[in-house]
């Protein structure tokens, strides 16, 4: 921006992780309720257990280990993380390796709850066998209980191995996904192969991957018989169809005359975006100056995935060309194109991507000059709940790993029926964004989701799929591409393959221009920017994002923006300052809006608990108005106007909560947010409108959690909004004259962020 224009800009202010205090607050919760007492827990499942010991005696030789796996199914009321059966794991034999939802019907009613894959062997059955057999004085409470929370000790069935086929399905490319077996675990595999060789399956299409403490997954081109007879293999958690569209199709693409001309390529920015994709035209005029062609894998290039790459590339650095006045002369680009052909690849008959997997994991790792990635690419079909795919793991592991950030294509089967327009892999990752594309109504030009875009919900970790959305059109209103084959053309398409580019540019330039922030602090700051009239839904997300960055980066007099990054540990807490001025003379409503984005390693063996992280959030709208209690009676109170009350109180028994009153927020409009099941999403947004009389130093309360044993520490960005519309004085200058730790962020303008070229 221009030197006039910056200082009339003001931009969002940073610092606010200075404000941030510790504190300390109670937990408390109600008795637990048992479906069943101990006695006829212990009956039910001693007969199961008799169950599974015959059943093992009978499971062939080759189709098993010495130890089995076994289903641990939790009753219904047992779904939340501090009801995991530790207990029972530690004083039994069991070894716990992994959990999924188990869904049930009981009563004539659907219900969700959820298994643990547990390891054993006979001796460990027979152990557990005396346990429930002794007079049970020499158990604890906790194993007791542990025993009343289970509704079933059984072998996974078939039906609960193979997922995703179609009813005409008959060969192709699938994906097995074996549990973890430890030292034995490369014995289990080969055992596994040799079963699929023994199928008929050609040794050649079998590749597999392990992922340390991980599962392994394991591709192979097989027939239905194959699956059929597979199914019972008992280390096998699941097996899943692959189906790839390398390039997804220019939807109604034709060609039109370009009129712009290229960038001069005075100056080349210092901002770069990898592109992973079938390739580009590094001599075409709008590309040569502004993108390099990495190393690629092995394959040769193919035209289907030039022209999808290089319209790709064209979005990340133009936007749609149909933004530009015709016969004008474009400028530089602020961001710089990376590109690594990993498309085709080199086996025409690999559908599972490993190969392209494998060279994304190789390249991120050593290309420290580069945050932000797009992919526009990956296998066709909906994300299945119960399982994840090999690509979705390996970049959320990538994320949490590099700290970088993937910007993902949702797909484009939007307008099948339900439940095939669900977002397809890896847009279903928790540690990046998935994008979807909206267009205009042709009647009234408002903006809606695409009919191809695909729709939420996403996965346990990050429910709210497609994150944002960006304009992807459609056939009556088309982006404008660049043209492979002539540079005098442009293709007219449509996809979002093309509104995920959008999104990876502004990260880039996000993080290009402001230096001291992070690839967290970018997804926090989008996904905060993004607009929805819903708040949340399945089909845009968390809303349209179609501002510039300048727009993103900025605050207004009465409409302030404030970041807080930091990280915590689990179980950790953190008091976040809202900052409201107590100076202002403030008399109308005032809109607050908070956005939180964390990182989270990913658990690929428990999957109902995917992410090992998460931060809870509570509003406290006013530091001085506390709830004093006594038995089922309670008053809340202001402790500085109320004293000589709360006084006559505490002499009679009551007592002061550890913290403030909180204020319920908005709530998400989806049926899954209102059973309460984003807990421990990636992602918290919400909204809060009040009177300013009821607030006085607000503020948020940050708990982190962990789960499944990890002590990782919790990295998070906030954004929070403070707005009041009807100010008569300028909110922004109030909040840095009363706080003075926080100012305003440093935003770079585009000439800093580029090279003169000579």
């Amino acid at each position: 921006m221009a030197d006039e224009q910056k200082r009339d800009y003001l931009p969002i202010i940073g610092n606010g992780e200075k404000m941030i205090e510790p504190v300390k607050k109670a937990f408390g919760g109600g008795e637990t309720t048992y479906p069943r007492s101990y006695i006829e827990a212990k009956s039910r499942i001693s007969k199961q257990v008799k169950d599974i010991k015959a059943k093992i005696d009978g499971i062939p030789d080759e189709k098993r280990m010495k130890e089995v796996v076994i289903t641990l199914r939790l009753n219904e009321k047992f779904l939340a993380k501090s009801y995991i059966p530790s207990t029972f794991f530690k004083e039994t034999k069991f070894e716990n390796i992994g959990s999924r939802r188990w869904t049930f019907e009981s009563d004539e009613e659907l219900k969700i709850s959820k298994m643990h894959f547990v390891k054993l062997d006979q001796e460990g059955l027979s152990s557990f066998e005396q346990l429930l057999e002794s007079d049970g004085t020499s158990l604890t409470d906790s194993f007791k209980n542990d025993v009343r929370k289970i509704e079933e000790l059984s072998f996974l069935e078939s039906s609960e191995v193979v997922q995703g086929f179609d009813d005409d399905w008959v060969e192709g490319t699938v994906e097995f996904v074996l549990h973890p077996y430890g030292q034995e675990n490369d014995e289990m595999i080969d055992k596994f192969k040799q079963n699929l060789i023994s199928l008929g399956v050609n040794d050649n299409t079998i590749k597999l991957k392990t992922y340390e403490g991980g599962p392994t997954f394991v591709s192979a081109i097989v027939n239905k018989r194959v699956i059929n007879k597979i199914a019972n293999f008992n280390p096998l958690r699941t097996v899943h169809p692959l189906k790839l569209n390398f390039f997804p199709e220019l939807r109604g693409s034709i060609s039109d005359p370009n009129l712009l001309l290229p960038p001069l390529g005075k100056s080349i920015s210092q901002i770069k975006v990898g592109v992973f994709d079938g390739g580009i035209n590094p001599t075409h005029p709008f590309l040569e100056k502004f993108s390099k062609e990495n190393k690629s894998v092995s394959s040769m290039s193919v035209r289907e995935g030039i022209e999808h790459g290089t319209a790709v590339a064209g979005v990340v650095l133009y936007g749609d060309l149909n933004q530009y006045e015709a016969n004008s002369q474009l400028d530089d680009p602020v961001v710089f194109v990376e590109s690594f052909r990993v498309l085709p690849l080199s086996d025409p008959t690999d559908l599972d991507l490993y190969e392209a997997i494998e060279f994304i994991e190789k390249v991120v790792p050593n290309r420290h000059d580069i945050d932000v990635y797009n992919l526009s690419f990956g296998p066709v079909g909906p994300i299945f709940d119960d399982e994840i795919s090999r690509f979705t793991y390996a970049l959320d592991t990538l994320a949490w790993n590099y700290q970088k950030l993937f910007v993902i294509a949702v797909g484009n089967d939007g307008d099948l029926p339900s439940p095939y327009n669900r977002i397809q892999a890896p847009a279903d990752l928790v540690n990046g964004l998935g994008v979807g594309a909206y267009t205009f109504d042709y009647g009234t030009a408002d903006r809606k989701r695409a009919s191809y875009s695909c729709v939420g919900g996403g996965r346990e970790g990050c429910k709210v799929k497609p994150d944002v959305c960006a304009f992807g059109g459609d056939v009556r209103f088309p982006m404008h591409l660049l043209n492979t084959s002539d540079a005098n053309a442009k293709w007219l398409a449509a996809g979002t393959s093309f509104s995920a580019p959008l999104i990876s540019s502004k990260a880039a330039e996000i993080l290009g221009r402001c230096n001291r922030f992070t690839p967290l602090v970018a997804r926090a700051l989008l996904i905060h920017s993004a607009q929805n009239p819903n708040q949340v839904d399945n089909h845009i997300g968390y809303g349209i994002i179609d501002q510039g960055v300048d727009d993103i980066l900025r605050c207004d007099r009465n409409h302030v923006n404030i970041i807080y990054s930091n990280s915590m540990n689990p179980t950790g807490m953190a008091k976040l300052p809202i900052p409201l001025p107590l100076n202002a003379s403030i008399t109308s409503d005032v809109h607050l809006s908070w956005t939180i984005a964390t990182l989270s390693k990913a658990n690929a063996l428990h999957v109902e608990d995917y992410t090992e992280s998460a931060i809870e959030d509570t509003f406290y709208p006013h530091d001085k108005k506390y709830k004093f209690s006594k038995g089922k009676k309670s008053r809340t109170l202001n402790i500085i106007t109320n004293k000589d009350e709360i006084q006559d109180l505490i002499a009679d028994g009551y007592s002061q909560g550890s913290l403030p009153t909180t204020s319920s927020t908005e709530q998400y409009q989806t049926e899954l947010a209102r059973r309460g099941e984003l807990k421990w999403d990636t992602v918290v947004k919400k909204w809060k409108r009040m009177r300013v009389s009821s607030l006085e130093n607000p503020f948020l309360v940050l708990h982190g959690m962990g789960r499944n044993g990890s002590s990782d520490r919790i990295d998070y960005a906030v954004v929070v909004t403070i707005s009041v519309p009807k100010y008569s004085g300028n909110l922004y200058e109030d909040i840095l004259n009363e706080y003075r730790v926080l100012e305003p962020v440093e935003i770079r303008n585009r000439n800093e962020v580029m090279i003169s070229v000579r």
